[in-house]
């Protein structure tokens, strides 16, 4: 099959951590990363307030960045293992591991952080995303 240009792979990688990693900054000042950024930028511009008012807004600063970032991954594993059809369920299936490790870790103190069941699915969900649009990608280039 033909690779996938890189142009596309890196829009799936860059995009997606770069949103999430807004969303966190922006809603969520208590996470260590925004701490350690608003340490490096020497003030912090945040909208916490927000996620008391709005569930909405809880539910996607809880959930968005961490789909973004199951998605990204996806990507990444695949691009780094050369963008090859046979590693699609290899490139799932380490990281859905990767994501449960992770998640799973923050009960423990090696990661700080705070264990959730549903961070765990919706990454999965994200990663299965991420593999149908490769497989859909993967598919239109064949055909051309």
């Amino acid at each position: 099959m033909e690779k996938l240009k890189t142009k596309v792979i890196l829009w799936n990688i860059i995009i997606p951590i770069f949103l999430g990693a807004i969303i966190y900054y922006l809603i969520s000042p208590e996470v260590i990363f925004v701490k350690r950024m608003d340490f490096l930028i020497g003030k912090g511009i945040h909208i916490s307030d927000i996620t008391a008012v709005n569930p909405a807004i809880r539910i996607m600063r809880n959930y968005l960045p961490d789909m973004l970032w199951g998605y990204a991954l996806i990507f990444t594993l695949y691009y780094f293992l050369d963008n090859n059809a046979a590693y699609l369920l290899k490139t799932f299936l380490i990281a859905s591991l990767f994501s449960a490790v992770m998640e799973f870790l923050q009960i423990t103190p090696v990661v700080k952080g705070t264990f959730d069941w549903y961070d765990i699915i919706v990454e999965l969900l994200a990663e299965v995303i991420a593999v149908f649009i490769i497989k859909k990608l993967l598919l239109r280039r064949k055909m051309k």
